[in-house]
C-alpha cells in the first residue's frame, strides 16, 4: 500500500535528521547534556504547544475539509469523467481512493502531531540524550507526515481549481454562443 510506504519514507526521513543531530554532537564534540539542556529549555515547550495546537486543529477540521473536497472535487462531473477514462486503461482504479487517501493521511498527520506532543511531555523531561533524541524524531515524523498531508491536499486543491476553471471557460464559450445568436436574431428580423 502507497500509505505505508510514505510513512515509511517519513520514519527513515526522521531517523536521518536524529542522525545528522547525532553525528554533529559526537564530531563536534559538544556535551551532550548541554544539549539537552538546550532542548528543554529552548525547543521542548514550543514543540509540545505547537504539535498539540496543530493536532487539535486537525483533528476538528479533518471531517470538514473530507466533505468540502468529496461535494467540490469527487462528486464534480469533470472527475467523474476523468475517472471513467483513466478507468479504462486500469480498471482496478476506485472512485474515492483518493480521498480515502487523504483522510487516512490526515488520521496519521493527527496521530502522530498529538503523539509528539506527548513525547515531548514525557520523553523530554528526562536529561538523557537519548530520550531527547527519541522526542524530536517524533517530532520530525509528525512535520513529514503534515507535509506529505498537506501535499495530499494541494493535489485535490489542483483539481478542484482545474474543474473550477474549464467549467467558467464553458460558462464563458456559452454566454458568448447566446450572444452572437442574439445578435444574429436581431439581425435577421431587420
Amino acid at each position: 500500500m502507497a500509505g505505508k510506504k510514505v510513512l515509511c519514507c517519513c520514519f527513515v526521513a526522521s531517523f536521518l535528521v536524529i542522525a545528522i543531530i547525532f553525528s554533529c554532537t559526537i564530531f563536534l564534540g559538544l556535551d551532550p547534556n548541554k544539549v539537552v539542556k538546550f532542548y528543554q529549555i529552548n525547543i521542548r515547550g514550543s514543540l509540545f504547544a505547537g504539535f498539540l495546537t496543530l493536532g487539535g486543529f486537525l483533528l476538528s477540521l479533518k471531517t470538514f475539509i473530507i466533505v468540502k473536497l468529496k461535494e467540490n472535487v469527487y462528486d464534480h462531473k469533470q472527475y467523474e469523467k476523468r475517472f471513467k477514462e483513466q478507468s479504462k486503461l486500469n480498471s482496478k482504479l476506485v472512485f474515492y481512493a483518493p480521498l480515502k487517501n487523504l483522510s487516512d493521511f490526515l488520521f496519521w498527520t493527527v496521530i502522530s502531531c498529538i503523539g509528539a506532543a506527548i513525547t515531548q511531555l514525557t520523553l523530554g523531561l528526562f536529561n538523557c540524550f537519548y530520550a531527547a533524541l527519541i522526542a524530536i524524531l517524533a517530532a520530525v515524523f509528525a512535520i513529514c507526515v503534515l507535509m506529505y498531508s498537506l501535499y495530499l491536499i494541494k493535489l485535490c486543491l489542483n483539481d478542484w481549481f482545474e474543474f473550477l476553471d474549464k467549467a467558467r471557460t464553458v460558462k464563458l464559450e456559452e454566454e458568448k454562443i447566446k450572444k452572437k445568436n442574439k445578435e444574429n436574431l436581431t439581425e435577421s428580423s431587420k
